[in-house]
């Protein structure tokens, strides 16, 4: 899987692309998890992967999708600087001068710029993910780098879509200082991946993770448990420990990126056992 932002540029051929210039008619043609697809978005991923058949892309993109929700429960973001210049580095690629030259080559092809920032958001907060909660814990590096405060961070995400959220949340409420927290995330969080680590998001650094979440956890201290309420959810945060660590350099390599890949596919299994997609086009299904 191409989640390494500066491996999906070297495979992105704009210009050369064969795509009808005639303007798509747009319409949802997919559900997931309750962010609506559309036709042109299905037409885009047949270009960012490289596939010829609207199934495929359909796949590829419920994929991408599905893993950068996750990643952004857990408070990964990408800032308007970073999707900005990933574009900026692709308008060049493509030996063009400008974002807005690249911009105006896109919708000439009938493709929508504000679905392409999106899918290069998603890109790169994937990128993030796969750092934070794999290559981190998969490969111990060597000793290089600078000394940096990492901190523990355990979390119960409870989604407010979600039938019960009420019930949830008030049975944490009285329980989160009483009951061990990994006993509570496994049985309670929404959010599959650090529920079954029973709640484990791994060691964050400073500007790790969405300002929503990464101000408080850096105010707190080390043994607090608190409670941060935004739109779509409520985390429940424990900061277990705080260490100066240095940086290590994760080793590279091609075993090293089987590995990687292998960890991402079993992350993606486990995300899509709990994912809704619906299918508006059934043409898109199987």
């Amino acid at each position: 899987m191409r989640v390494l932002l500066s491996l999906i540029l070297l495979v992105m051929m704009v210009v050369s692309s064969a795509i009808s210039e005639e303007k798509l008619l747009d319409k949802i043609v997919l559900v997931v998890n309750g962010k609506p697809v559309l036709k042109s978005e299905i037409e885009l991923a047949k270009e960012w992967y490289g596939v010829k058949s609207d199934k495929e892309a359909a796949k590829k993109l419920i994929d991408q999708i599905i893993l950068a929700q996750a990643a952004e429960k857990v408070g990964i973001h990408a800032t308007p600087t970073e999707v900005d210049n990933a574009i900026l580095r692709l308008a060049r690629m493509n030996r063009l001068g400008s974002v807005n030259e690249f911009k105006k080559r896109l919708e000439e092809r009938g493709l929508v710029f504000s679905l392409f920032k999106d899918l290069i958001k998603r890109e790169i907060v994937i990128s993030k993910f796969v750092h934070i909660y794999l290559k981190r814990n998969l490969f111990e590096g060597i000793e290089e780098g600078k000394a940096v405060d990492l901190r523990k961070i355990r979390l119960i995400y409870l989604d407010k879509s979600k039938p019960g959220f009420n019930e949830k949340y008030e049975i944490l409420k009285k329980l989160v200082n009483k009951e061990p927290f990994d006993k509570l995330a496994k049985e309670y969080s929404d959010d599959p991946v650090t529920a079954e680590k029973g709640g484990l998001l791994g060691e964050v650094k400073k500007g790790d993770l969405v300002k929503t979440l990464d101000k408080p956890i850096w105010e707190h201290k080390v043994g607090d448990i608190f409670e941060i309420d935004t739109d779509k959810g409520v985390y429940f945060i424990k900061i277990e420990s705080e260490e100066k660590k240095i940086v290590h350099q994760e080793p590279t390599g091609e075993e090293v990126n089987k590995k990687l890949q292998k960890e991402v596919e079993l992350y993606l299994k486990k995300l899509k056992e709990n994912a809704v997609v619906e299918y508006i086009d059934k043409s898109l299904e199987g």
